[in-house]
């Protein structure tokens, strides 16, 4: 169970430091965070500090040395400050994707390899990483995460909260479409809103990805609604084809954004023991705060996937 009060002391240990980098050297408030996880690691920062700052961080991280954080503790925390820190950048806060999708995400995840190995989880647009972190703390398994962020700061941040959750990763520096690796069990994804010149780039992250992940297994993507409305759709249903089935589309309750509302795509790699079901996973989530006709929905999809339990790799 979630302690809160272990939350706010995690938050006010970075946040304190955070605060002090930002008024005495002009850092942005995400830097200070990226050196108070810093610290906390491997007892040094990036930067050069006085003597004098230097012992009053020690001070402050006394505070929290002796505690012993749950990681859905921490990473209450770290989401806290990354929502602080993009209100200071100017930043909206639609570039962090809510829990309530992570964890929603992490029990389809469960639906998903009930009957199949997952050992790695791969997210190509990983940002400060609360999408794969939500889902990694639902799952409650030891996966290895691999991710790739165009930002250095952002990425920084997602491989240091990787290592307060005692998380395996390999998080890259670069632009998405560059990386290439393969043998992922699972990819996750929340797209951006950003265009190419004379592409869509959800395509583009798509089709490039689904080369990297095994037979068998699935890409969740979260998706603008208007994703098969893009000028270039039939080109890309007919080459993502020829990698995936479509497994399944959920649309998501608009309530959950102000706007742009988003769906979950499901994509499942092809391959030769890969079996289609027999009828595609296609529901609208209601609200989640109705709870009732919510509960309904989810028996729904909890059926879908009891009929087909032989059919699902």
């Amino acid at each position: 169970m979630i302690n809160k009060l272990n939350v706010e002391m995690f938050y006010d240990y970075f946040d304190e430091i955070a605060n002090l980098l930002y008024n005495s050297y002009k850092k942005s408030y995400l830097e200070g965070m990226n050196e108070a996880f810093n610290f906390l690691l491997d007892d040094e920062f990036e930067g050069e500090y006085s003597l004098e700052d230097n012992a009053l961080f020690r001070e402050i991280k006394l505070k929290v040395s002796e505690i012993s954080f749950d990681k859905e503790e921490i990473r209450k925390s770290v989401q806290l400050g990354i929502l602080k820190g993009y209100k200071h950048a100017n930043i909206p806060n639609s570039m962090i994707t809510p829990d309530t999708i992570g964890l929603f995400m992490g029990y389809l995840v469960d639906k998903l390899y009930q009957n199949q190995p997952l050992n790695s989880i791969f997210d190509p647009l990983i940002g400060s990483g609360n999408l794969v972190y939500t889902i990694l703390n639902h799952l409650q398994q030891s996966l290895k995460v691999y991710g790739v962020d165009h930002d250095l700061l952002t990425c920084k941040l997602a491989r240091n909260t990787a290592d307060l959750l005692d998380i395996d990763n390999e998080i890259f520096y670069q632009d998405t479409l560059t990386y290439y690796d393969q043998g992922f069990d699972l990819i996750v994804c929340d797209m951006p809103l950003k265009e190419e010149e004379n592409n869509y780039f959800p395509y583009m992250v798509l089709n490039h990805h689904a080369e990297g992940l095994r037979e068998g297994g699935f890409i969740l993507a979260l998706i603008d609604n208007d994703f098969f409305e893009q000028k270039d759709s039939a080109i890309f249903k007919q080459e993502i084809s020829d990698k995936c089935h479509i497994f399944g589309l959920i649309k998501l309750s608009e309530s959950l954004f102000k706007q742009n509302p988003k769906s979950i795509l499901i994509l499942q790699k092809k391959g030769p023991t890969v079996k289609i079901p027999n009828k595609f996973l296609l529901v609208d989530l209601p609200s989640f705060n109705d709870m009732e006709d919510f509960n309904n929905t989810i028996n729904v999809i909890n059926r879908w996937f009891e009929e087909r339990k032989e059919e699902i790799l």
